[in-house]
């Protein structure tokens, strides 16, 4: 039977116009699913199934209350559930789950004291310092997006109104039309500190605007508090990208942190005294993993052992 002759008798069975032979046939066909094992749904899905299938037969029908009979409204709706129900919530969750698997990304990542510069698609320009991970959206048509895994990249985006440039690190979102600007947010150090070069950007927080950062601004957040405060641009921001490696006032682990990606040594030590100090000295990429190690120790008055494949500091 086509499937417009079968609304159709549906329809005068509802209304209580069908004739005998039709009220026949469609109890033949309610009585029919008696035998079929039912579908089962939970109470939200069948609820949801009820809804649907009520929202397509109410409006097609006017029914006066002295023909109305819920007895057949209650047939017609669970031969309905029978047939459509499954396939209608398979498609609903099926619909729920795979919409977020359509956005795609490229991840890109440097080596430990390996620095690279790309050129992504709408010619933006990135440089990586050691050891970062970020990942690229590859549909640029309507917006740009960039996730900081872990690391801090400088950024020279090219302007275009039409499709804001967004970068994730961490908790905070910063979005730009067109500047220059540079984000260290290394997983293994307790801040992420955003800088602006030239032209504007946006930094939120869970879409809560923390501040707005023009040329020569910054702004210093805490992962651990999430307290933040905005700070002038150091002079030593981008010393990285000239082959500096500055630690200012850090501790033992954001130390040991930095010396791992920028140099690819370990440090190590068992002393308290030497884990509960602050690190600050300025080295240079190009030298040996022992010689930055040697320099490091001498500043603070510390003596380095190899073993293995650590360099241990001690007294």
């Amino acid at each position: 039977m086509e499937v417009k002759n079968i609304r159709k008798l549906l329809k005068e069975y509802l209304l209580g116009n069908a004739t005998d032979e039709q009220i026949k046939t469609v109890d033949n066909w309610y009585q029919s699913f008696e035998n079929e094992l039912p579908v089962k749904l939970s109470d939200q899905e069948a609820a949801a199934t009820k809804q649907e299938i009520w929202e397509k037969i109410a409006p097609s029908i006017t029914v006066e209350r002295k023909i109305w009979t819920m007895p057949r409204y209650m047939k017609v709706a669970a031969m309905l559930a029978v047939v459509a129900g499954a396939g209608l919530t398979y498609f609903l969750l099926t619909k729920k789950e795979t919409a977020p698997s359509q956005i795609a990304y490229t991840t890109i990542s440097t080596n430990n004291g390996e620095r690279k510069t790309i050129t992504i698609k709408d010619g933006s320009v990135l440089t990586l310092n050691a050891g970062t991970t970020i990942r690229i959206q590859d549909d640029f048509s309507k917006q740009r997006n960039i996730d900081i895994v872990d690391g801090e990249v400088y950024f020279d985006v090219q302007k275009d109104a039409e499709r804001p440039f967004t970068i994730t690190s961490g908790s905070l979102t910063t979005t730009v039309l067109g500047t220059a600007f540079n984000i260290n947010a290394y997983k293994g150090i307790n801040k992420i500190d955003i800088g602006v070069v030239s032209g504007k950007i946006s930094v939120a927080r869970d879409a809560t605007t923390l501040s707005v950062l023009e040329k020569s601004q910054g702004l210093e957040y805490n992962k651990e508090t999430k307290a933040f405060k905005p700070v002038a641009v150091d002079q030593n921001m981008l010393a990285w990208k000239e082959g500096r490696v500055i630690l200012n006032d850090i501790s033992f682990d954001e130390m040991a942190l930095l010396m791992k990606k920028n140099f690819g040594v370990d440090i190590a030590t068992s002393d308290k005294s030497i884990k509960a100090t602050k690190y600050t000295t300025e080295l240079f990429t190009k030298m040996t993993p022992d010689d930055a190690a040697e320099v490091l120790a001498a500043i603070h008055g510390l003596k380095i052992r190899k073993q293995n494949n650590q360099i241990f500091l001690y007294k």
